[in-house]
């Protein structure tokens, strides 16, 4: 009798809710929402001059007016792509709102719609926190996300398409948009010259920017095709030209492990050399920790691995959610790299 009771609990409890506010959170992939609300204070301080002046009013205001049109920039992107996706998602991801019936499709475009409106409204409207930064980081994530996604031209469709989409919002919009917009916004008494103030300036004239965005643009190439392997069957069935449908699911996944490795072993190296070089003891000791948290990383990923089957489903979609997590601590520490 309580054997069947706790069945029937860990039933209920294992079933999407389909309340309105938990299918709607459930949309907008809270994954990649959260991943976005780590990033941008992690750049802001990574950013700052000092860690005292990431700690004033104005730049509190500056923070928020760049994390609110992200996180809706972020649904936008997400919501298009569950949009335009229906067919593959009730092969794939079956367990989406909107491909299991949870979330009607006129409800989703709606909310897809109006995100991405406030977004862009708000790239444009404020006199000091609408900065060029901050609508490069809007307006081409809105761009690439919709070419990515919307037919007719359905980017995802061929790999190196997908992998430039990837790359270039992960990597350079991302990372170099919000670094000149903390800047430009937030810090326009640092001593930074005008040309390197905006994106281009940036990626040219800061390495603190530029290694940023090369190691956020590798590590989401990484988490894309990580996340195409368990999709390898409905992308099949659909024509879409996939890694995993091109070259295997096991080539996808020993590749992208050993590219995440690669990486991880890099700036590990790198960073334990700037500690050397660095001008304070507190510097050397923040570049060190986090040179040595990029070797053990590696290494846990390597492990993590090791139990997964590229061909079982269930096994690489655990693998890819804790590649997240890495992804979330590596966004946590980037500060202490200043």
């Amino acid at each position: 009798m309580n054997r069947h009771k706790g069945d029937k609990c860990a039933t209920i409890l294992s079933t999407p809710s389909t309340l309105l506010p938990l299918v709607l959170w459930r949309f907008t992939r809270p994954h990649t929402l959260v991943g976005s609300a780590i990033a941008i204070p992690s750049i802001f301080l990574l950013a700052a001059p000092t860690y005292h002046s990431f700690f004033t009013r104005h730049t509190f205001a500056a923070l928020s007016y760049a994390v609110i049109p992200a996180l809706l920039m972020n649904i936008y992107i997400t919501g298009l792509n569950q949009i335009t996706d229906v067919e593959i998602d009730r092969i794939n991801k079956p367990d989406l709102p909107i491909a299991n019936g949870d979330l009607k499709h006129s409800t989703a475009a709606r909310v897809v719609l109006s995100s991405l409106v406030i977004s862009l409204v708000m790239s444009v409207v404020h006199p000091v926190f609408s900065t060029s930064g901050l609508q490069v980081a809007l307006w081409g994530s809105f761009l690439l996300g919709t070419l990515y996604s919307l037919p007719p031209f359905r980017m995802k469709r061929h790999p190196l398409l997908a992998a430039f989409c990837i790359v270039a919002v992960r990597g350079t919009i991302i990372n170099a948009g919000f670094y000149s917009h903390a800047l430009s916004s937030a810090f326009v008494s640092a001593p930074v010259s005008s040309t390197g103030v905006g994106v281009l300036g940036c990626l040219l004239h800061d390495w603190k920017c530029s290694l940023s965005s090369l190691y956020f643009g590798v590590f989401g190439i990484v988490i894309a095709l990580m996340k195409d392997i368990p999709d390898a069957h409905g992308d099949r069935i659909f024509n879409i030209q996939s890694y995993s449908v091109r070259l295997g699911q096991k080539r996808v996944f020993n590749t992208m492990k050993n590219l995440l490795l690669l990486l991880l072993g890099a700036f590990g190296g790198a960073l334990m050399q700037w500690a050397v070089m660095a001008r304070t003891d507190s510097v050397a000791a923040g570049r060190g920790l986090v040179g040595m948290g990029c070797w053990a990383a590696g290494w846990s990923a390597n492990r993590e691995a090791k139990k997964v089957s590229p061909e079982d489903s269930g096994e690489v979609y655990h693998y890819y959610m804790y590649l997240w997590k890495l992804f979330y601590l590596s966004y946590l520490v980037l500060p202490f790299v200043k």
